[in-house]
């Protein structure tokens, strides 16, 4: 038996009697907690057991470890974000948490096609109702229904590749298209934007942090092949990664919902791991080492980055519409005077995920940047021509990351509150703020924790080239000391400047602004007009739609501006997608007579037609 089952089965166990208990809201919250957080706290002990204990690397344990964590920390940070906040369907809200998290467990270590499958459809059942959890919020309806299309037809998807499980470039292709709707891939990525925003917080720092990378998981152990054809892999791979990096961030720039901005910016994280993986395959295909042992390692430390952060991320921007009672990021301002602990572990958490020093983050692109400049100096032309597109494209979306998150920190936790909500915002309880700090927190245990991983995955991945990886161990060493001395130099620079200005005396006063003695919110930057450069240089991509009523005579009295931008994926190709397939569908309804001979007769005919692709295949 495989020991990882066990904490799936009391996950499951406790989402059971979190339902049997749901009219009695302390016990359904005592059971289906205490079951999700013992369960995967317990997992996490085990696997790290087993690796201290030399067990050989395996990818469903890569892909497990932020699963539980995950799990973990937001089962504990659902405890104070459903206290007056839904906590009346708490039991029917732990059983939904218990079976997502238990179904992306079983996901991990499911031995087979039907056992993988199972367990998907699990996953994707509960984590819609989880989506639709606080049904009376605008849009969450419809952003439930369309999860659950991209659910259905993601499963579609994956019945027909283990059909074709025999025949290596359907496989890639279907997988392709069925897990990449999870992942989060151009053109399959409209559920994202669109789910985030209406789910609970925990859900969707499960769901971005956890979930979503899962989808890579399954690509890779049932829609790839050891022995497969690498080149289509890492081409196709990478071509992807770079058209998810660059779209997903520029529409992060144009949003003015928190989590919203951080959906999309998953969908960016989601293109940069594909950028990992597909030179991880091209080096293989075409014989740089380097390249190749760079760009796999580089993706599973972008792998731990991206679910501890963008999960911290999203459990912080919980904690700000708990106490803000609004996700608007126009409507919120000075949080961090009011919230000084949820304030400074969004700061860190969104520097670190733009991949700038001190922080894990940058010693995770690190190692893709290495990845593209190996491809960069080899002797194939197509290469090095992907290779200097890829470092621009990274280049590009870790500046354009910095100003969307830059955005995010700075209109929602900086100057002056907005709105009567964040005026009144205080710190959120202990359960809500021990996990958005607990997260950045284990970001920057991990950073010294790199150098190490990368020496174990070499020992069993790469055994043949002991020397590329010592080399690079060495590089990220050096990244590391790097980030260590800056942090410490950053300390003792601050810890100088507060004695002498404790020695000599500090005034506070208000921040001067053109003369003004006291500045209000209406002297600041909204997010909407701090991105409007960024918004109108993409605006060909973006197509932002803009409402204005310019100030008029010599004393106005009022002026009004509003913009909003929609998917244009969404409303400009899967809209008249459906609206043509609902005209199909009405014009072939007569189908749907009622007949039951004409229903035998078509279960007859597609019986015959299985028994002849049976003795086809046979033959």
């Amino acid at each position: 038996m495989n020991i990882l089952l066990l904490p799936a089965a009391v996950m499951a166990a406790g989402a059971l009697a979190a339902f049997a208990l749901q009219w009695k809201t302390k016990a359904a919250t005592a059971v289906g907690a205490g079951t999700l957080c013992g369960s995967a706290l317990a997992g996490l002990v085990i696997l790290g057991t087993q690796w201290f204990a030399g067990m050989d690397f395996s990818v469903n344990r890569l892909f497990l470890l932020p699963v539980l964590l995950l799990a973990l920390t937001a089962g504990i940070h659902s405890i104070g974000y459903l206290a007056g906040h839904g906590s009346e369907r708490s039991g029917s809200y732990w059983c939904l948490f218990n079976l997502t998290a238990a179904a992306m467990i079983w996901v991990t270590q499911s031995t087979g096609a039907l056992t993988f499958l199972l367990a998907w459809e699990i996953m994707g059942a509960a984590s819609f109702a989880l989506v639709i959890f606080d049904r009376r919020t605008p849009g969450a309806l419809r952003a439930g229904w369309i999860y659950m299309m991209a659910c259905h037809a993601g499963a579609a998807l994956l019945i027909m590749l283990f059909f074709f499980q025999h025949t290596p470039v359907w496989m890639f292709i279907l997988g392709l298209a069925g897990f990449g709707l999870k992942i989060g891939f151009p053109l399959l990525h409209v559920w994202l934007p669109e789910a985030h925003p209406a789910a609970p917080a925990p859900v969707s720092a499960l769901m971005s942090g956890a979930m979503i990378e899962l989808g890579f998981f399954g690509l890779f152990t049932y829609g790839t092949l050891p022995d497969g054809n690498h080149m289509l892999y890492g081409w196709v791979l990478a071509v992807i990664g770079v058209l998810a990096a660059v779209t997903g961030i520029i529409f992060a720039l144009a949003q003015s919902n928190i989590k919203k901005l951080l959906a999309y910016s998953s969908i960016e994280n989601m293109g940069l791991l594909s950028c990992a993986a597909g030179l991880g395959f091209l080096g293989a295909a075409y014989g740089i080492p380097e390249m190749m042992i760079c760009g796999f390692t580089g993706f599973g430390i972008h792998l731990f980055n991206h679910a501890m952060l963008k999960g911290g991320l999203f459990l912080a921007a919980g904690s700000v519409y708990k106490a803000a009672g609004t996700l608007n990021m126009d409507e919120c301002g000075g949080l961090l005077k009011r919230m000084p602990l949820t304030g400074s572990a969004f700061i860190i958490q969104a520097v670190a995920l733009c991949g700038l020093p001190p922080f894990a983050g940058f010693a995770g692109e690190f190692l893709i940047y290495l990845a593209a400049f190996a491809g960069l100096c080899s002797c194939t032309t197509a290469v090095v021509w992907l290779s200097g597109a890829i470092l621009v494209i990274l280049a590009l979306t870790g500046g354009l990351a910095a100003v969307a998150l830059g955005k995010a920190a700075g209109i929602v936790f900086c100057g002056e509150p907005r709105s009567d909500g964040a005026a009144r915002a205080r710190e959120v309880d202990g359960t809500m703020t021990v996990p958005v700090i607990i997260l950045p927190v284990l970001n920057c245990f991990w950073l010294f924790l790199i150098p190490e991983a990368i020496a174990y995955a070499g020992q069993n991945i790469f055994p043949s080239y002991p020397e590329i990886i010592e080399s690079l161990a060495a590089r990220v060493v050096a990244v590391v000391i790097l980030c260590a001395v800056s942090t410490v130099a950053a300390a003792v620079i601050f810890i100088i400047r507060s004695r002498i200005t404790a020695g000599h005396g500090e005034r506070i006063s208000p921040t001067w602004d053109c003369g003004y003695a006291k500045p209000d919110a209406k002297m600041e930057y909204t997010g909407t007009s701090l991105s409007q450069n960024p918004v109108d240089f993409f605006r060909a991509i973006i197509r932002p739609a803009r409402k204005i009523s310019p100030p008029s005579g010599i004393f106005p009295d009022k002026a009004d501006f509003s913009e909003t931008v929609d998917d244009t994926v969404l409303s400009g190709f899967w809209t008249k997608i459906f609206r043509w397939l609902g005209k199909v569908a009405d014009r072939i309804h007569f189908l749907q007579s009622g007949s039951l001979h004409f229903y035998l007769l078509a279960a007859v005919i597609a019986l015959i037609g299985m028994l002849i692709y049976s003795v086809i295949r046979g033959a």
